[in-house]
């Protein structure tokens, strides 16, 4: 493929969805586009805004925040896997309000419990922190949680 027509894909691509950097250079090295046209696309997307990668983060984080209830473990780890670098990681995952992702927490562990059919409390405790560590909550948000659900 062209480089002008690689261009023209990669920008009306990034004009309809936020993409990362990190992505739309895989897509042009799949593309077997020269790695000297690569960076002349990628220099031009960036000075005429089609990628931001801080921009990509934030609504990356409030997405699968809000619609995948993830924790902020899980999204750390796939912004990692997309090459973004940990400060704006960091910046991004800094915008998650402290209370909603309590509450959060709190309801996929109290849908989580009416799936469960475990007696034992002990069991069921930790049945609950291990699904929540999986969507990537830490322990201190979790045991809060499971203390207000009088979990264990």
């Amino acid at each position: 493929m062209q480089a002008k027509k690689a261009l023209q894909i990669i920008a009306k691509q990034c004009s309809r969805r936020e993409c990362c950097s990190h992505d739309v250079r895989n897509k042009l090295q799949k593309w077997e586009i020269q790695e000297k046209e690569i960076e002349e696309i990628m220099t031009f997307l960036y000075h005429h805004k089609f990628i931001d990668d801080t921009r990509f983060s934030k609504i990356y984080t409030e997405d699968k925040f809000r619609f995948n209830h993830w924790g902020k473990q899980k999204i750390m780890m796939m912004l990692r896997n997309k090459g973004i670098d940990y400060d704006i990681i960091s910046e991004a995952l800094g915008t998650l309000d402290k209370s909603a992702y309590r509450e959060n927490c709190m309801e996929i562990l109290q849908h989580k419990t009416t799936t469960i059919t475990e007696e034992d409390p002990y069991k069921l405790k930790a049945k609950l922190t291990r699904f929540a560590l999986g969507r990537g909550f830490d322990y201190d948000t979790i045991n809060y949680c499971l203390d207000k659900l009088k979990i264990g």
